[in-house]
């Protein structure tokens, strides 16, 4: 029996290791300065717009209530794949792996407030734990009437 690999995007937030599957990832662009929207959530950075389309920039440090941080050359935008028009910035990319799904852990069940449904598993990489996130459910279920889908923009 063939094994099967899934390919990951290996990203940093505050020194922590992350990563989302390539088919959730669209494009990858340099960060930029957002336009600030009135009345979006406060991990949101504003919005971009990218090959004529507007892309609602989530800051990922400040949506995993990290620490702000100097700015730098590395930080980028992750336009996603996704049924909402999202972009995550992160600090930086820093490469891709293959993973089978058997190296592929339930994400950490703390409890059931702390336990992030964004997170879908973990696996090990260089010995350190890597949190592998769904884009669309990084946004607050509080916050989801703020971002519609892609296919409801398109009606618009």
């Amino acid at each position: 029996m063939e094994e099967s690999f899934n390919k990951y995007l290996i990203f940093t937030v505050d020194d922590k290791t992350f990563a989302m599957g390539f088919a959730d990832v669209r494009l990858i662009v340099p960060a930029q300065s957002a336009s600030k929207v009135p009345d979006l959530p406060d991990y949101v950075e504003g919005t971009i717009v990218n090959e004529g389309v507007t892309i609602t920039v989530i800051d990922l440090r400040k949506r995993f209530g990290y620490p702000k941080h100097m700015k730098t050359d590395r930080e980028c935008i992750i336009i996603c794949d996704s049924k909402k028009s999202l972009g995550l910035l992160c600090d930086n990319i820093t490469g891709f792996v293959e993973k089978g799904q058997e190296d592929i852990q339930p994400p950490p069940d703390v409890n059931d407030v702390v336990n992030p449904r964004f997170i879908s598993g973990t696996f090990l990489l260089d010995g350190n734990p890597c949190f592998v996130i769904t884009p669309d459910l990084v946004i607050r279920p509080d916050d989801e009437d703020k971002f519609p889908d892609v296919s409801d923009t398109a009606e618009i």
